[in-house]
């Protein structure tokens, strides 16, 4: 009888014992909301976004400037010259589109590639910081429910935004 209230006071002197594993969580949507890096990349490829916009749409113009002379002049043209441009109209439409399509995708690529590198920084920066500031568990909260609750005591998502700002602001 002794040898079980020894082993229940063991079991419960250890229990006592254990250190509480130190766990914090951060709004994921703030993160990428609020951090600078996120900003600054939205803020390049919307430049990028308006100088492809502005490309194309005065290549577009000048087109359909084309196509307009044609539709007047083709009575005076005689059936083969009008084929002829009719035919060189459809060419440059098609070089246009396809041209179009290209420089969008390539842009898509790169932000995405970009993205994929903000997020690997934010990654890195997540594990550092826990590393160096004793926690065991950082849990992003989102609204796909990985965090259903979070006492807000926990919440250190401004505390991390404001350090991972910092961060970014240092490097630059």
């Amino acid at each position: 009888m002794k040898k079980i209230i020894l082993a229940i006071a063991v079991i419960g002197f250890l229990t006592a014992c254990q250190k509480e594993a130190k766990t914090a969580f951060v709004k994921t949507e703030t993160i990428f909301k609020d951090y600078q890096g996120v900003k600054d990349q939205e803020a390049v490829f919307k430049q990028k976004q308006e100088a492809f916009t502005k490309k194309y749409d005065s290549i577009v113009k000048a087109w359909q400037k084309d196509v307009m002379a044609f539709q007047q002049n083709v009575k005076k043209m005689n059936p083969k010259q009008a084929q002829k441009k009719d035919q060189e109209l459809y060419q440059r439409q098609q070089i246009i589109q396809q041209m179009q399509q290209q420089e969008s995708a390539k842009l898509a690529d790169e932000m995405q590639k970009q993205t994929d590198s903000i997020i690997k920084k934010i990654y890195d920066f997540f594990d550092d910081y826990g590393k160096k500031n004793g926690y065991k568990y950082i849990y992003g909260k989102n609204n796909t429910g990985a965090l259903m609750y979070g006492d807000a005591q926990n919440d250190i998502t401004d505390t991390v935004l404001k350090a991972l700002n910092e961060a970014y602001k240092n490097k630059k």
